[in-house]
């Protein structure tokens, strides 16, 4: 009898043995299955992952396979991870319609990333579209503030090409320059061989400058001047002159040599009847000359050339009005000095003390020569 029972207990702990081995052995084939898929969704491999599905569905644990898939997918969606989600779940589904049933549960689990997935893109799609909306608001903000900070900045490339704005724009740096001069005391001299005495007159004078600066390609400008003198000494004539002349220069040969091209008014006893009549010799001078007697001018000029704090203008011009008449030929030069004795935020206040001289160079012979002295004061915008 006792050796009956341990019989028994001897073949129940061989069926046991053998049972146990066969479950180990399949937790440790699914566990490697599993261990696989973990691989395929990390590196969202689908050609693997069907394969895999695929080579194991008449096997009687591939439900198991199946629900660890859907377990997967399950995370990709708390992920958001909605792309390759739907990829696997397709791939449950698609070999289920081979088999003798349809996965439900994965049809359902398909429809219901799918949703999650729209959801997604219009959302991305709508936050692009504030990024884009906010680049552009911030663009435009930045071109404004750019903009500000040239009007005050100095800017500067560095060699890598970046863009630096180096300290607080000075606001002397400017692309023009203008002068304006007003000449107190005009002291006018006449001389000539008809006149057996100098005539003398005193007035006053204006005249103006402007040159605008195109960087590294040109410099255009313009002269005005207007001279009147109104108080006559020892026969003097009255005198009303002006002179007109735009002008060029070229930034790479010298910012301070120009060209000019202008008008001057030479005489100005023509029609003063009342002059003529009362002075013989300012007649003679007068008789040298034919209407029109504004001439037309070519010339050169030294503008604004620093000596010292000093600026000096000196001009040479060449009037063609000689050549209408034959009887002269006529030649016109201007000397200018501006000392600065005051200095404003943006202008600069000057004295003056200039010299212009109109030289007729007779046919017959002799030279007239009118001469004017002027002292004064001017204003110039304030520059480096």
């Amino acid at each position: 009898m006792i050796f009956s029972k341990r019989v028994k207990s001897f073949l129940l702990s061989i069926l046991f043995v053998l049972c146990a081995g066969s479950l180990f052995a399949v937790e440790e084939y699914v566990s490697k299955v599993y261990k696989e898929i973990d691989v395929i969704f990390i590196r969202k491999a689908d050609k693997e992952l069907e394969s895999i599905l695929r080579d194991n569905i008449d096997d009687k644990y591939y439900y198991l396979m199946e629900n660890y898939t859907k377990k997967k997918v399950r995370r990709l969606i708390i992920d958001n991870e909605y792309e390759f989600a739907m990829t696997a779940i397709y791939i449950i589904i698609d070999n289920n319609i081979d088999g003798d049933f349809e996965d439900e549960d994965a049809v359902d689990l398909y429809a219901t990333i799918a949703e999650a997935y729209d959801i997604q893109l219009q959302y991305e799609a709508e936050q692009k579209r504030k990024e884009e909306e906010l680049a552009i608001k911030k663009a435009a903000e930045k071109e404004k503030i750019r903009t500000t900070v040239e009007k005050d900045y100095t800017v500067a490339t560095t060699s890598e090409g970046k863009t630096v704005y180096l300290s607080s724009k000075d606001e002397r740096q400017q692309n023009y320059r203008w002068g304006a001069n007003f000449g107190l005391i005009d002291f006018g001299v006449t001389s000539s061989k008809n006149i057996s005495k100098t005539l003398f007159a005193e007035g006053i004078s204006l005249d103006g400058v402007y040159e605008y600066t195109i960087p590294k390609s040109l410099i255009i400008g313009a002269d005005l001047f207007l001279d009147f003198k109104f108080m006559a000494f020892n026969g003097g004539p009255m005198e009303l002159n002006f002179e007109i002349a735009p002008k060029l220069a070229f930034p790479k040969l010298s910012s301070h040599f120009f060209v000019r091209l202008g008008f001057s008014d030479m005489m100005p006893l023509k029609n003063n009847t009342t002059t003529l009549a009362k002075n013989p010799e300012a007649a003679a001078i007068q008789n040298n000359l034919a209407d029109p007697v504004v001439s037309p001018f070519l010339g050169v000029q030294l503008s604004n050339f620093a000596l010292g704090p000093a600026g000096i203008t000196l001009d040479a011009n060449y009037l063609f009005a000689g050549l209408f008449t034959g009887e002269y030929q006529a030649l016109s030069f201007k000397f200018n000095t501006s000392v600065p004795f005051a200095e404003l935020e943006r202008v600069k206040l000057m004295f003056n003390v200039g010299v212009r001289d109109t030289l007729l160079i007779l046919k017959q012979g002799g030279v007239e020569n009118h001469l004017s002295a002027i002292l004064g004061f001017g204003v110039e915008n304030v520059i480096r």
